[in-house]
């Protein structure tokens, strides 16, 4: 017998028992769905606040002479984007690279900072003429702020 050839009322009642044989399976599986999201949601905030207690900054110090060119800036921004390989299970929010200049007595100083889980790329040199130093000391880095309307953070 095929559903063509039975009548609407049938068919209509053929669906809703099936749906009441299946309503307690959907009602457990969706309890068990949203149980698995909130838990998976709760963990990976905690990873991304883990991974933004444990940074590392390192400070680039260009020469004198520095000028450089298409390719350099392109293999630095390309070195910059591994960042979020090498930290390995973290969340994106997390392995974020933060460039800071700053000016200290008319000096510009640029600050790389990232995941510790990447310091190793992190302090590795992207230009010819540009000396890199690490900081041990994480007590400068500070979290950014951003207000929100009406000036409340």
């Amino acid at each position: 017998m095929s559903f063509s050839a039975l009548p609407v009322n049938e068919l209509l009642a053929h669906l809703l028992a099936i749906l009441g044989a299946a309503a307690p399976y959907l009602l457990a599986l969706s309890l068990l769905g949203t149980a698995v999201w909130v838990w998976w949601t709760i963990r990976r905030a905690a990873l991304v606040r883990e991974a933004l207690a444990d940074r590392v900054q390192v400070e680039a110090i260009p020469t004198a002479t520095f000028d450089p060119g298409e390719g350099e800036v392109g293999r630095w921004a390309r070195q910059l984007g591994r960042v979020h390989y090498a930290a390995a299970g973290v969340p994106a929010r997390g392995s974020a690279v933060r460039l800071r200049y700053t000016a200290v007595d008319g000096k510009m100083r640029c600050y790389i900072e990232g995941p510790a889980a990447a310091a190793a790329i992190l302090a590795m040199p992207g230009f010819a003429e540009v000396e890199v130093r690490t900081h041990h000391g994480q007590s400068e880095i500070r979290p950014v702020r951003f207000s929100g309307p009406g000036g409340t953070p």
